[in-house]
């Protein structure tokens, strides 16, 4: 059995173009680091190569040749590193017979020549004391001499290569710390780029809570065409949602309306008690019909629109007392001021009524109505009686099917039903359970944004 594919959430955009800055810039920071490298290191070495050069000359200027080949210095080279052992600069001259005269700092220790050519030439090798070493050598011819005489001049590229890696040092540290400002300078102009889309989407939250019924604030133009179609939708959904009701609104009138001539008729007519109970059935089932088609007409409203808890629960309250004076019942609301719902004021009062009055009309003496919210799971309302209660096995059925649980009560199982209706499309849940007043308690959790 094959594992179904998991999709990976897309990652955010201010991330992508973050990532993607950060990217090119390494990769910018890194070539140009090896670029300006290699060119200061090329440079010095270029430098290091001129300097030996005009050494190389000034000992050609300082030996003499004697016509029988001899080479002497006249003049010394007057730099002391020549004459330190070992020190890392070396010179020497090989004469046309292959006899060799050298500096003091080589010792008893020489560089291997190569055959070369008038003009200057430079070679690296490794030095006495296997240190690495930069050459400079030509050859020059004197009158009446077969053959040339060898001039070489030797330097530690460690001097240029202990300059070249304080410098790498500092072109490292002087591209990081550019490199981390330039990747702080990303990411606020990302994140300030992207602000208006974040004020879109609070404008959205805005609406999705209630607080507004259209995105209102102001845009740049790159973002202004998807606001603005953006709240074409939202006007075109209220509308169509608000024609759906009136068309509900219009087909009730009418079915009831004929609902009643048609009782009014059977008035007198024979088997009138078997027509009635069939006319009452008919206007149970259009009203459960009518209240099912009107809570999916008031579901598309929750965008911008909110009401308050407390004034519906104390207006039906109110009317229940007024309803069930004779059984002298007491009607409890205990709901905060600044309850709200997230949802059209005509669905939180079909909600509370149908609830409310089924509790009215099965408690003994006490009905409560409660309500908190919490920002993880939203709205709690909570219609409490002190009445027998509801069997479990029957709360399900209450809940699914639209009729009466107990000719007693009538009308109970619709009135769920429709609350069902009404919770549902309003993205909550409904439980029944056992109140600590002794009978049913309803409780409805109802999402807050």
């Amino acid at each position: 059995m094959t594992k179904p594919a998991t999709t990976r959430a897309p990652a955010s955009l201010s991330r992508r173009l973050i990532l993607a800055a950060l990217v090119w810039l390494v990769l910018l920071l890194a070539a140009g680091g090896g670029v300006l490298a290699y060119a200061f290191r090329a440079s010095v070495e270029r430098e290091f190569s001129y300097r030996l050069d005009a050494i190389l000359k000034t000992m050609i200027a300082s030996a003499e040749v004697a016509p029988d080949g001899t080479v002497t210095m006249v003049r010394p080279m007057g730099d002391a590193r020549f004459d330190r052992i070992f020190s890392g600069w070396y010179w020497q001259i090989t004469g046309p017979d292959g006899r060799q005269l050298r500096s003091r700092s080589l010792w008893d220790s020489a560089i291997a020549t190569t055959a070369g050519g008038s003009d200057m030439e430079s070679r690296r090798v490794d030095g006495p004391n296997g240190e690495p070493l930069l050459v400079v050598e030509r050859d020059l011819r004197y009158p009446g001499i077969a053959n040339p005489v060898h001039f070489l001049v030797a330097a530690d590229l460690r001097e240029v290569s202990s300059g070249v890696q304080r410098f790498d040092l500092l072109l490292v540290a002087a591209l990081g710390l550019l490199g981390l400002g330039m990747a702080v300078a990303i990411v606020i102009q990302v994140r300030y780029g992207l602000r208006p889309l974040r004020a879109m989407a609070a404008d959205l939250d805005s609406v999705r809570s209630g607080d507004a019924t259209r995105l209102a604030g102001r845009y740049p133009p790159e973002v202004a065409p998807l606001v603005e179609a953006m709240n074409g939708v939202l006007d075109k959904d209220a509308e169509l949602i608000e024609r759906a009701r009136a068309h509900v609104g219009n087909l009730a009138h009418a079915l009831k309306t004929s609902l009643a001539v048609l009782s009014a008729e059977l008035q007198g007519a024979a088997k009138k008690d078997a027509m009635s109970e069939q006319v009452q059935i008919m206007r149970r089932l259009i009203e459960h019909h009518l209240g099912r088609a009107s809570a999916m007409a008031g579901s598309g409203r929750t965008l911008g629109v909110k009401s308050l808890v407390q004034p519906i629960a104390a207006s039906a309250a109110a009317a229940l007392r007024k309803i069930y004076i004779e059984r002298g019942l007491v009607i409890e609301v205990d709901v905060a001021p600044e309850l709200s719902f997230r949802g059209p004021r005509e669905d939180l009062e079909e909600i509370i009524g149908n609830l409310m009055e089924n509790a009215c009309k099965w408690a003994k003496s006490q009905v409560r109505i409660s309500g908190h919210q919490d920002d993880r799971k939203g709205l709690h309302i909570a219609v409490e009686d002190d009445g027998p209660g509801m069997p479990a096995d029957r709360s399900a059925e209450a809940m699914r099917r639209g009729q009466r649980l107990d000719e007693m009560a009538p009308g109970w199982g619709l009135g769920l039903a429709i609350v069902s209706d009404l919770v549902d499309v309003n993205g909550g849940q409904i439980v029944f359970g056992r109140s600590t007043l002794g009978g049913l308690a309803v409780t409805l959790t109802l999402p807050a944004r």
